[in-house]
């Protein structure tokens, strides 16, 4: 039996466990967001460092040698460019996907050249005047030339440097930017449609002399005139025939002869029409056509990618003007200097301007691993023990070159071009 006088410390023993008496809980700390680090955004210096490990890959620093990677489907392409007095070339890439521009260039040393070779001397990878090059676009900017706001979501843009270095041309879509070159700041913007101006696709730019030319792609394979203000001049037209016609350079090429003219070639090489960019004025040359096994409409369909051509005549074709599709070409003091395409690629040809006939032996190149290191310089090779007979026809040799060496030190005229093999190569 509880007594009366306890009840009331029981009470209040109850009443304390009720009213949670016991031990607090712990309030638990919220968890901490974890901190995400935002990716570094990449800089044109970051795809330019990345562009340049590519190109190195295929062509080493200070290779005196073609690579052999140029041979592959969907490789950079070999073009020529006058330099000063110097012909350069450049192997450029014409990937899209990629746009790695110069690969690697190298001077042509035509002073040194022997019987049916020449010597390449690595020269610094730089865009060459006049020349075209791709390249990537990321937000309106490509090789850190940034366009006004306009044409942003462009995949890719080509470029084109003038003769002097100081103003560069971005063709972007249909519209043509001019930049300076130094600041990188944009100076004005024009369109190559309309009248006088593109009517097909816009693939290629030049920046030769004061003007602009533009080449179209497949839907209208020819070049468009403009001065740098926009002005349009107009498409550069054929001589010859009744009816004026635009020059198709379809199967031909786009050659920058020097820093005030350009070429187009077509079918090949069956004519070469040089236009001069200061006065418009046009001269033609027309190539002696080969002997083909072809008649006269599969020759035409041929040329227009048509079904109906044997392949008889296609062999015969390839044969003829394969080499020359695409080739181009450098103009020396009194001979044009060509790059080889197709089964004649790492061959220099030396042609007569006005006849279109090559003059002298074509001049092969060093393709690395072929008597020379993909590093540059030249592999050792083992001495052979020399016939009589190699040793007289060495001897016979000698004596010719002598009789040249006194024929050009009397009737030759000083040299103008040091890039001219009929000049100083001999």
């Amino acid at each position: 039996m509880v007594s009366q006088r306890a009840l009331p410390g029981l009470a209040c023993v109850l009443v304390v466990a009720a009213c949670g008496g016991g031990e607090k809980k712990v309030k638990q700390p919220k968890p901490e967001k974890a901190v995400v680090a935002k990716p570094k955004a990449e800089t044109e210096a970051d795809r330019e460092a990345k562009r340049n490990a590519e190109r190195l890959a295929i062509v080493p620093e200070g290779s005196n040698c073609l690579p052999a990677a140029l041979k592959e489907q969907g490789a950079p392409v070999l073009e020529l460019a006058g330099v000063g007095v110097d012909a350069v070339l450049c192997a450029v890439d014409t990937d899209a996907s990629r746009a790695l521009g110069e690969i690697g260039c190298w001077k042509v040393d035509l002073k040194n050249m022997g019987n049916g070779t020449v010597p390449l001397i690595a020269a610094d990878r730089a865009p060459q005047p006049g020349h075209d090059v791709i390249a990537l676009v990321h937000d309106g900017c490509a090789m850190g030339f940034c366009t006004p706001g306009k044409n942003a979501a462009a995949p890719t843009a080509h470029l084109s440097w003038n003769a002097d270095g100081k103003q560069v041309a971005m063709l972007v879509g249909t519209d043509v930017h001019i930049f300076d070159a130094a600041s990188k700041s944009h100076v004005s913007t024009f369109g190559v449609t309309g009248e006088k101006g593109v009517t097909g696709t816009p693939t290629a730019l030049h920046f030769v002399g004061d003007s602009i030319i533009v080449e179209g792609g497949d839907d209208a394979p020819g070049a468009w005139v403009f001065k740098a203000d926009g002005n349009p001049t107009g498409p550069i037209m054929a001589l010859g025939g009744k009816d004026e016609k635009q020059i198709n350079m379809k199967h031909g090429s786009f050659s920058v002869l020097d820093p005030n003219k350009v070429a187009l070639a077509d079918h090949g090489m069956d004519t070469f029409t040089v236009y001069e960019i200061a006065s418009g004025k046009r001269t033609k040359a027309v190539h002696k056509p080969a002997k083909l096994a072809c008649k006269p409409a599969e020759l035409e369909a041929y040329w227009a990618d048509g079904d109906k051509v044997t392949d008889k005549c296609k062999d015969s074709i390839a044969k003829a003007t394969g080499p020359w599709v695409g080739a181009t070409a450098v103009l020396g003091a009194h001979s044009l200097l060509f790059v080889m395409k197709g089964d004649r690629l790492g061959e220099l040809a030396i042609v007569d301007p006005k006849t279109l006939v090559e003059t002298k032996k074509a001049l092969k190149m060093t393709w690395c691993g072929a008597g020379e290191t993909a590093g540059g310089g030249d592999a050792p090779e083992p001495k052979a023990a020399k016939s009589s007979k190699a040793v007289k026809e060495k001897a016979a040799a000698k004596d010719d070159d002598a009789e040249d060496d006194k024929a050009s030190k009397g009737s030759r005229s000083p040299v103008k071009k040091g890039g001219d093999p009929e000049d100083g190569g001999e």
